[in-house]
């Protein structure tokens, strides 16, 4: 969610804010220097898109969404600080992205914190975040799955099936 109202006319304000910084500065656009001139068109851009994310719905990270569209870093941080409230001290971990493995590995904890509870594979496919086919084909290869009857799962306490020798 935006902290600041982000329209076109508050964009496009914006920029002929910045504009006319750079032009008292220099004191004429001619004179502005390249650098300066894309620097203010790839914040302008970065609002854009960052309006985009916020009427989609705001949903994910705003951080993750503007580098999708390949924004210059320091763009970023100046927006998400600006727009966001979010102060970005590693950009790096900011714009990571899970693995395979650790999705995986974050299913089989969060299994492991519901032992005995039963499951459709539709909740299952929900909590694991991959597609339904991917899911299932998963937790039936997965000794901490067992089936109690066709779509419905329950999760066994693989420690004591261990030291019962089953």
């Amino acid at each position: 969610m935006l902290l600041k109202p982000l329209s076109d006319s508050t964009i496009e304000a914006t920029h002929k804010e910045l504009w006319a910084n750079a032009i008292t500065q220099y004191g004429s656009e001619h004179n502005v220097p390249g650098e300066i001139a894309g620097d203010i068109s790839e914040m302008t851009r970065g609002m854009f898109v960052l309006s985009i994310w916020a009427r989609d719905g705001s949903t994910g990270n705003p951080v993750k969404f503007m580098n999708t569209y390949s924004i210059q870093e320091s763009v970023i941080k100046s927006l998400a600080e600006i727009y966001c409230g979010e102060v970005i001290e590693n950009f790096g971990d900011e714009i990571k992205t899970e693995r395979r493995a650790d999705k995986w590995a974050a299913f089989e904890k969060w299994a492991l914190e519901n032992v005995f509870a039963q499951f459709t594979t539709e909740q299952l496919t929900a909590q694991a975040g991959f597609s339904y086919q991917t899911t299932l084909k998963y937790v039936q290869g997965n000794p901490t799955f067992r089936t109690v009857k066709k779509g419905l799962w329950e999760v066994r306490d693989a420690k004591a099936d261990r030291l019962a020798g089953n």
